[in-house]
């Protein structure tokens, strides 16, 4: 059977999957036709040579396990989405800041995320958790997961409404958001953000959840009437930060929003009305 077809979610079932714990990437993997091998590596993370319908996957042995994981899961990403286009090397660089445009690696990130964090298990793990980083790394000990990964499933899969942006000096990186929330983050945090006070300084973390106005995040006319809940964690030279609607009334104004213009030929774009431009 050709495997390199399959999307995570049918690989699973085929192997019964059923718990977090049974997500064993080494087994996965040869499932797959490829094997996984741990050495000491510099300047990468991962590398996979391939040929015919057998791989070679060698992961970082010095790397922590969660990274080790889905380093493995990338390069599998890599075996069963772009097979004939190999070998590949992935650094650290790859597995943080490469889930904005549309490139092999982004495609091979959200592989790993989608074996590594099936939907059907995520969901049930995260239900009634709040979108902050602490819930973040609960999840990540249960899935045995990265950080960045983690955070981006429970902003899209979560109870809440959220989204996770990715931001460095120069600006945003990628952000991604729950099918609920129909706004776009500014192309730089506000001043008084929890966001651009980690990019300033040399703290690794905010003191946890902290609300903060709209206008600070949200490229929207009406974004300051309204408040969000962020938090936010730094990751190298990057600021991850979860953003959440504990009162929903924002979403909801912007429903109604899009029903009048939907009323109104010419009225722009009926999901997020009138955006305010960048900062």
């Amino acid at each position: 059977m050709n495997q390199a077809v399959k999307a995570p979610s049918a690989v699973l079932d085929e192997l019964g999957v059923s718990a977090p714990s049974e997500i064993i990437i080494e087994g996965i993997a040869e499932y797959c036709g490829a094997t996984i091998v741990y050495e000491p590596l510099d300047g990468c993370e991962a590398r996979i040579l391939g040929s015919g319908d057998r791989a070679i996957i060698t992961v970082n042995a010095n790397s922590p396990r969660p990274r080790q994981r889905f380093s493995a899961g990338h390069e599998l990403g890599h075996w069963m989405r772009d097979r004939g286009k190999l070998a590949f090397s992935c650094t650290d660089n790859n597995l943080v800041r490469d889930w904005g445009d549309d490139n092999p690696e982004r495609r091979a990130n959200r592989y790993a995320a989608d074996l590594l964090l099936p939907r059907r298990l995520f969901e049930a793990a995260a239900r009634g958790l709040p979108p902050t980083f602490e819930s973040v790394r609960r999840l990540a000990v249960m899935f045995e997961t990265s950080l960045t990964a983690t955070a981006i499933r429970l902003a899209e899969l979560g109870d809440a409404p959220a989204m996770i942006v990715c931001n460095d000096i120069q600006g945003r990186r990628w952000f991604y958001r729950a099918s609920l929330v129909p706004l776009w983050p500014l192309s730089k945090p506000g001043p008084n953000s929890e966001a651009a006070r980690l990019l300033a300084g040399g703290f690794t973390r905010s003191g946890g959840p902290t609300t903060v106005d709209a206008d600070e995040w949200i490229d929207h006319a009406g974004a300051s009437k309204y408040t969000l809940i962020e938090d936010s964690t730094r990751t190298g030279s990057l600021v991850l930060s979860l953003l959440w609607w504990k009162d929903e009334q924002q979403i909801l104004d912007l429903d109604d929003d899009a029903e009048a213009a939907a009323e109104t030929p010419l009225s722009g774009h009926p999901s997020f009305g009138p955006r305010r431009g960048r900062r």
